[in-house]
């Protein structure tokens, strides 16, 4: 029987909606939904081959216990978890709570039950060790946001629609679909911006997918954004390029922030950063003088990350971008995030801190660079047990050596995922989850950062494969065995108060109708009413349009205590009075002949997770790429391979020489270095893993942000120079235009 089911993807901000093949309970083939509303067709490489992953025979469906020689054996899944109970009831009543963590990756964000219940589960152990893929990608944005506007969920995003001017800073949407915002085909999207007459610039080190499509790229040195952003902040205020009105009306500590800037002129900013001062001048004034546009950036991931969100922030709100149509925008979503977010208690600051480094947490998570250091150093609140869902931090995380060893030296480590991977092979259990294709669904974590709002429900195209469990279910069940409340945080624990009222038992399904009911667009429970419930939603498969992006409401959305912009925040005023020494030294970020690694994103490549799905593995992505004039230097050719050494440890790849990088710039992919001999796709050729050379003692102090991008390291070569047989393209060349 072949029947076709309408369904979304979840594997990045985009959702594009997809129609799954379902043939004798298997889905044999997946399309774009060309009736989507948004997505209208398009969808990228990975989401249309994510049936190879469902259907993986490298794919754990059957709960595994590890042997006294390390081996793996089936378990079933109601004794697993009773074990497991047992196991964490008694690490936590003899050591403290805070001796059980947990850690979630980056999948979990696009569940609609994982992260709320995981964070339950959290909550009822009552432990501060939550770790995730949030300071390895994106907290620093979050604490901009909370530090600004008064909450992490004010995410202002780019009114693409109506713009007409742009500059991206250090992202790649063209790629990644854009990072904290949901757009669907940005390239598309991008190219209308230019065709209505509007101008598009990339700043970035590399020239990127994105770059060139745009008007304009320019290169700049790995971690140097923040200079040049402020630089242009300071052009802003010095040339009367300020929005006067709006920022008398809307922000505070305008003359505090025009002296602090001061320093950072635009010929020094030019020194550290390899951008010209009058180009960096240029920027300013395009931005300030656009009709509609806005700066929109990804720079949490260097030395200065929560200083460099925070001044791309400024400089939109400087230039009068904020809330203004084609600007920097505050979505509208049909359930209240800020609110959810404040009742869940995650929209707090620095509610409590590492034992090892005494950092903050940031949404409930505390900076994953200091996990190893956790499990390893004896002392109270030593951790001695992890649960690990939809993660590799074997792989993800800064100084993987370290994260191996301190994996091993666990008393019960507990893995919930689909593949083995280089974290499991550790687990002393592992419990299988579905996939994105055997739950239902709904894209509730990005439904305030829409630049076209909408939302779709999603059904389970197939039943789950084997005995595999969606994580709200095993984060229930393991709550249980561990005799603790299952719903142990406030949300749930309110929503199951008032369900219980009415005789009704708590299910992420009823949990978000209740959301969407009581939201701004919900209908208040009132079925005669004319607003948004669950069952209006599931009547539309394509999607729903959502209330659009309003504007001018920068005063009710705000929530400082005065209602209005903080633009100098008290918690960056060190780190500002550090940076203005460095700009006050001169010079350079680093010498001409050092080498400064950053990541990138490819289309047939997601994080760690996507790797064994042999359609996207029929091109890998893995080489390092660096440009031609720092290859001659060091006398190396285009395929030889080489050594990579950095502060944590080296890695041996094959090179690309490429003008795409600018001099001085190296890059490599996240996401590889691949040892699980289970997952026979992505093990079968040596790859190179970016973490091994990270030192995960650099954090950025505020917000936990690991130090990935611009960090030193030397290009050795392992072999010598070999001239390319006829049969190999030449490198690639990229110019900027």
């Amino acid at each position: 029987m072949t029947r076709q089911h309408v369904t979304f993807c979840r594997i990045c901000e985009a959702y594009c909606g997809m129609v799954a093949t379902v043939e004798d309970g298997r889905v044999s083939k997946l399309r774009p939904d060309e009736q989507h509303l948004l997505s209208g067709g398009h969808a990228c490489p990975t989401g249309v081959v994510f049936n190879e992953v469902t259907h993986d025979p490298d794919r754990v469906t059957r709960p595994m216990k590890r042997n006294a020689d390390g081996t793996f054996s089936p378990i079933g899944y109601d004794e697993a978890v009773r074990e497991i109970g047992a196991r964490l009831r008694g690490i936590r009543d003899a050591h403290g709570p805070h001796s059980v963590g947990v850690y979630y990756g980056n999948p979990s964000v696009f569940s609609y039950s994982h992260r709320l219940w995981a964070h339950a589960f959290r909550e009822a152990v009552g432990t501060r060790n939550a770790f995730g893929a949030g300071t390895q990608d994106n907290s620093a944005d979050f604490l901009a946001s909370y530090l600004l506007y008064g909450s992490h969920f004010l995410q202002p995003i780019p009114d693409v629609e109506r713009a007409r001017y742009m500059s991206l800073w250090g992202v790649n949407p063209v790629v990644s679909h854009g990072t904290i915002v949901n757009i669907h085909d940005v390239r598309a999207r991008l190219r209308e911006l230019r065709k209505r007459g509007g101008k598009l610039v990339v700043v970035d080190p590399r020239f990127t997918e994105t770059a060139q499509i745009a008007d304009q790229h320019h290169f700049i040195r790995p971690d140097s954004d923040v200079f040049v952003l402020l630089a242009m902040a300071r052009t802003m205020l010095e040339e009367e390029l300020e929005a006067r009105v709006f920022l008398r009306k809307h922000a505070r500590g305008v003359d505090k922030l025009r002296r602090l800037v001061q320093p950072f002129t635009p010929e020094r900013a030019a020194a550290l950063s390899g951008i010209d001062a009058e180009t960096i001048r240029q920027l300013a004034r395009e931005l300030s003088c656009a009709a509609s546009g806005c700066a929109y950036g990804r720079v949490a991931c260097g030395t200065w990350g929560t200083h460099a969100c925070w001044a791309l922030e400024v400089c939109n709100v400087l230039a009068g971008k904020l809330d203004q149509p084609g600007g920097a925008v505050f979505a509208e979503s049909p359930v209240d995030v800020v609110q959810l977010a404040r009742v869940a208690g995650l929209d707090r600051y620095a509610r409590h801190r590492s034992r090892i480094g005494n950092y903050p947490e940031v949404l409930g998570e505390l900076p994953s660079g200091v996990l190893a250091d956790e499990i390893l150093t004896p002392g109270e609140g030593q951790i001695r047990a992890l649960v690990v869902s939809a993660g590799n931090p074997a792989l993800s995380i800064a100084d993987s050596a370290s994260m191996q060893r301190a994996l091993r030296q666990l008393e019960c480590l507990v893995s919930i995922d689909i593949y083995f991977n280089e974290t499991s092979t550790h687990a002393d259990y592992f419990l299988p989850a579905t996939t994105f294709l055997e739950r239902e669904d709904l894209p509730l974590t990005h439904l305030g950062l829409m630049a076209s709002p909408y939302v779709q429900w999603t059904e389970p195209v197939i039943a789950p494969v084997g005995e595999a469990r969606q994580e709200w279910r095993i984060f229930t069940d393991l709550t249980r065995a561990m005799g603790l409340p299952p719903l142990g945080s406030r949300l749930l624990g309110f929503a199951e108060g008032a369900l219980r009222a009415v005789g009704r038992e708590l299910t992420p399904e009823l949990l978000v109708d209740l959301l969407i009911r009581l939201g701004p667009q919900g209908d208040k429970l009132l079925p005669w009413r004319d607003g948004l419930n669950l069952a209006r939603i599931k009547a539309e498969p394509h999607g729903l349009h959502a209330r659009p992006a309003r504007t001018g409401v920068i005063g009710e959305r705000l929530r400082t205590e005065d209602r209005r912009v903080n633009l100098v925040p008290e918690e960056l005023l060190v780190g500002l009075e550090q940076l203005t020494r460095i700009v006050s030294e001169g010079g350079e970020v680093s010498s001409p002949k050092t080498l400064r690694l950053i990541g990138r994103r490819d289309p047939r490549s997601h994080n760690t997770w996507m790797h064994n799905a042999p359609t996207l593995m029929r091109r890998r992505c893995h080489r390092l790429r660096i440009n031609p004039r720092d290859a001659e230097a060091r006398g190396l050719a285009d395929g030889q391979r080489v050594r990579v050494v950095g502060a944590a440890g080296a890695v041996t790849c094959e090179l690309r020489l490429t003008d795409e990088v600018m001099p001085g710039v190296v890059c490599l992919p996240h996401g590889w270095g691949h040892t699980e001999a289970r997952n026979r796709v992505a093990s079968a050729e040596p790859t190179p893993n970016y973490n091994e050379l990270v030192d995960r003692s650099v954090i950025e102090p505020l917000s936990g942000m690991a130090f990935l991008n611009g960090i030193e390291v030397d290009v050795q070569p392992l072999e010598e120079r070999r001239a390319r047989p006829a049969s190999e393209p030449a490198a690639q060349s990229a110019s900027s235009p």
